[in-house]
């Protein structure tokens, strides 16, 4: 798996940069008809700067039984109503600021007199670092020979360029011989996937989860904010920065709700699911005393099979296997095991018949339970008990790779690969094209509340798990260079995006 920096853009002109709109006021000439010309051999050899003005005139009139006048009168209405995209001009001049070695070109399929017409115009945007005309060059978009021309002249590798172009055979032809090549289709996306290529996503990511400290918490699916522990317990899991988190607790087990335990009118108790997350997350500061009353409590609450409920009140025996592998990893982790004696062979057989890809009543995502079984292996590494599982589990996990868009399903997948080892490209790439303007990733939902209507999302949590993989990510890779190189490691400055496994 290699990371790659960019250092140069290549934009489109028409229809990037500016929009050409056919004009047929007065012209007598359809939409389709210029359209129809504009994509005609005689008007390709203009752009290539073949034939002269007069001829390709003479020859698009002729061929498509145009008035000539009508012609050049719809042409020079085109330019005249060209529209400028200001709102990406302003994009890559604020992106030039934050990033002063980065060069933008123009790579346009344009004939001479109109590149003449329009340099005035295209060096007053103050982006272009320079123009490079398909009627200079002698080929056009998407021939092989015009990219070339452009790496030759600029002296850039294709590997470095991202292009953006309007035209899917452009982005073909372009993406064949190696540049980063963007379909433009808004400017707000295109945008957005320039800040995801040029930034660096860690510090993209870490600035916007600083930049809410102490308010990250979920929302329900009727936009109420919804403080709770579990959530601030997982960004910490993920982060390390106490900082970021707003938790709320008196005594050794855990509420999941900050502040009142309501929700749809019912008190809520503790629950062995936030109590083992927490205990978890705090492996080495929390008491042995307090472990063991959490662990009391929890083994006054099971089923009739032995396995754990979720919540510490008799009158409320919900199960989840989710929750149960939660609880199992808290036991494990104090060497406690023994005292769940059914549970491993529980889990093992949700693995075994994939029963897990069903959900449960409060987590939907099947990658819940592989993601907090593969933190248990990652944390007991040499325990013999969990040889079978792990084996198992990696099966399971290399089945699921890349298995659907969910960005919260992407983390858990790319970070459970991470814990066993294994390599995750299709997840990590997810994940850094998913990144949003503001640093952060889109809100996903996280669970449900059993039977009750609606459900639970969060940004702050789905960004804190996207910051410590791609952060893992990058460090594996560094850590690999590190060992070509014959160093002793290397911090894996600048590493931007994943390119190849």
């Amino acid at each position: 798996m290699a990371f790659a920096e960019y250092s140069s853009l290549v934009l489109d002109l028409g229809g990037v940069l500016a929009f050409y709109s056919p004009m047929t006021k007065y012209t007598g000439l359809s939409p389709r008809q210029i359209k129809n010309a504009l994509d005609s051999p005689c008007w390709y050899d203009y752009e290539r700067g073949k034939i002269s003005k007069q001829d390709c005139y003479a020859q698009v009139t002729a061929t498509f039984n145009i008035d000539q006048g009508g012609w050049e009168l719809a042409l020079k209405q085109m330019m005249d109503g060209l529209q400028v995209n200001k709102d990406l001009i302003a994009a890559i001049s604020s992106l030039k600021e934050a990033h002063p070695k980065l060069r933008v070109y123009c790579l346009s399929n344009i004939p001479q007199p109109e590149s003449e017409y329009l340099m005035d115009q295209v060096k007053s945007w103050g982006i272009i670092d320079e123009l490079y005309a398909s009627s200079d060059a002698g080929h056009r978009k998407p021939d092989a020979a015009l990219y070339k021309y452009f790496l030759e002249r600029s002296g850039n590798r294709a590997q470095d360029c991202i292009f953006v172009d309007d035209t899917l055979e452009n982005i073909v032809a372009a993406r064949v011989l190696g540049f980063r090549a963007i379909l433009f289709q808004d400017t707000r996306a295109v945008v957005r996937t320039l800040h995801n290529l040029l930034g660096d996503p860690v510090a993209r990511g870490m600035a916007f989860l600083k930049s809410h400290a102490g308010h990250l918490f979920c929302q329900t699916t009727s936009g109420e904010v919804q403080p709770d522990n579990y959530s601030q317990l997982l960004i910490l899991q993920n982060t390390g920065d106490r900082s970021l988190v707003t938790l709320e607790n008196n005594g050794p087990t855990w509420s999941y709700f900050v502040g009142p335990p309501i929700f749809a009118d019912t008190l809520y108790p503790n629950d062995s699911d936030t109590t083992s997350l927490a205990m978890a997350v705090f492996d080495d500061t929390v008491s042995a005393e307090d472990k063991s009353v959490a662990m009391s409590t929890i083994l006054s609450h099971l089923s009739p099979d032995g396995l754990p409920y979720c919540w510490f009140d008799t009158n409320r025996p919900r199960f989840c296997h989710c929750i149960c592998a939660n609880v199992y990893r808290f036991f494990c982790l104090n060497n406690r095991h023994q005292d769940l004696p059914s549970v491993y062979n529980y889990l093992y057989d949700l693995l075994q018949s994939k029963a897990y890809l069903l959900g449960t009543r409060y987590y939907e995502s099947p990658d819940w339970f592989l993601f907090i079984l593969a933190d248990l292996c990652a944390r007991r590494p040499h325990d013999l008990g969990l040889l079978d599982m792990r084996k198992l589990l990696v099966l399971r996990l290399q089945e699921r790779v890349g298995g659907d868009e969910i960005v919260l399903n992407a983390c858990m997948r790319l970070l459970s690969a991470q814990m066993l080892g294994l390599t995750d490209v299709q997840d990590l790439e997810r994940l850094l094209n998913a990144q949003q303007l503001d640093g952060g990733w889109e809100l996903s939902w996280l669970w449900h509340y059993g039977r009750e209507p609606g459900k639970v999302g969060s940004r702050g949590v789905v960004t804190a798990m996207a910051v410590n993989g791609i952060r893992r990510a990058r460090e594996i890779v560094a850590f690999g260079e590190s060992g070509k190189n014959g160093t002793n490691g290397a911090s894996g400055n600048g590493i931007k995006k994943v390119l190849v496994e």
